[in-house]
């Protein structure tokens, strides 16, 4: 609890809400669950969070003659950035509402603060995700092309098939891109996933209850790749500075965005974590309103082509 009783400022938080808040909303993120949290809790830490970031040695190692000496080399080391800032939203409501309603008005209005969360959250990450410089554009259902500048140059005419799949893996493994456990993961809209639900090898083919985890939202693999369904931040382009939301569309209606990666992708560096806040009580018990509040911000880990770990399925319009 939080407050200034001179003023009647601050605002009011219980940490057993917020952590069963927490817990209902990690099972609703696609994006956020894939990235990797720099560790900033508490105060006093700084608005900006740093982390090193170690790339491939300089030269290859190689077969020494006996007299020779060990040859050398190095890694370049470059430090990530990440500005905290502050995400939130409140629903007000009044005394009177709360009285007169047949139903718990705080947990309906808990309910929906949830739901606008995890789409701000998830949003702004995929925002990260964008970021990636790879693209991968299907020209035809058996041809495609490649950028490494962060923009697709023509535009998609082909669903998502397996023969795309193939080829936007082989991008991942020729830069050596890490797995999870041993497959790549691709975060699908849902007008993409439809393209290839049918095909894919069912989740319960291939994941032994205990031994291989499954990510929220996956629904099944297929070539070397497990799938990740969404049906927000994949449809629709979230802008955290306005807050608002706009359909992605193609020409032609075809299947619509999706990201392919290994790891490591999006860095997460966190403040506060994401929690409800109820407002300090103020015209007497009169007005009254609850909150999601979350200090931090996401950084992409690798914007560089060479060391991408992200392809984005990708069309110019």
């Amino acid at each position: 609890m939080a407050m200034n009783w001179v003023d009647q400022g601050g605002y009011l938080t219980n940490q057993k809400l917020n952590k069963e808040y927490q817990k209902v909303a990690q099972p609703l993120f696609r994006y956020r669950q894939f990235v990797d949290i720099k560790e900033s809790f508490g105060k006093q830490q700084g608005q900006t969070v740093n982390w090193l970031k170690v790339a491939n040695v300089a030269n290859y190692g190689k077969k020494i003659a006996e007299t020779n000496t060990m040859p050398e080399t190095s890694q370049s080391l470059t430090w990530g950035t990440v500005t905290v800032a502050e995400f939130g939203n409140s629903i007000p409501w009044t005394f009177k509402m709360e009285a007169l309603s047949e139903f718990d008005v705080k947990d309906i209005i808990k309910g929906g603060l949830l739901d606008d969360s995890v789409k701000v959250i998830d949003g702004t990450v995929e925002r990260e995700f964008n970021k990636t410089p790879l693209r991968y554009v299907g020209i035809t259902t058996a041809s495609g092309s490649v950028t490494t500048n962060s923009a697709a140059t023509v535009t998609n005419t082909s669903v998502l098939n397996p023969y795309h799949l193939r080829k936007m893996r082989l991008e991942l493994e020729k830069r050596n891109v890490p797995t999870f456990d041993g497959d790549y993961v691709m975060i699908l809209g849902l007008e993409a996933a439809e393209s290839l639900e049918g095909a894919m090898e069912s989740v319960y083919q291939y994941t032994e209850v205990g031994m291989k985890r499954l990510f929220a939202g996956e629904i099944g693999k297929l070539n070397g790749v497990r799938f990740v369904k969404d049906s927000f931040a994949s449809r629709y382009v979230f802008d955290p500075d306005a807050g608002t939301a706009t359909a992605i569309t193609w020409s032609g209606g075809l299947s619509g965005v999706g990201y392919m990666f290994g790891k490591p992708t999006v860095r997460e560096a966190i403040a506060v974590p994401e929690e409800i806040r109820l407002k300090v009580t103020t015209d007497y018990g009169r007005s009254k309103g609850m909150a999601w509040y979350f200090l931090g911000n996401w950084g992409l880990e690798w914007p560089t082509e060479a060391n991408a770990r992200i392809i984005k399925w990708d069309s110019a319009a």
